[in-house]
């Protein structure tokens, strides 16, 4: 008898989860298929790629010169807190 009572506490597991696994498959279908059409937008408009990869290029380009600056910033932090002569090590 108990071999019979898992099979059935097992049974609406089971079904809860091909319904989930099915609710997970409708909504990787709808995924695919908006990725398709964003692709299909992208291909049929070229200057948007354009301009995708010149903002790109921007990014980058600013990021590398807010990097450059920290580090600046960094450099002058030291050379003040050594003229006032503070402590220079981390707490």
């Amino acid at each position: 008898m108990a071999e019979s009572e898992t099979a059935n506490q097992q049974a609406p597991k089971i079904e809860d989860s091909v319904v989930k696994l099915r609710a997970i498959v409708v909504g990787l279908k709808q995924d695919l298929a908006h990725l398709q059409q964003q692709l299909d937008t992208l291909d049929s408009k070229p200057e948007l790629l354009c301009s995708l990869e010149i903002l790109r290029e921007d990014a980058e380009s600013r990021a590398d010169s807010l990097e450059k600056e920290v580090k600046q910033l960094r450099e002058e932090l030291k050379a003040i807190r050594e003229l006032l002569g503070l402590n220079l090590k981390k707490k």
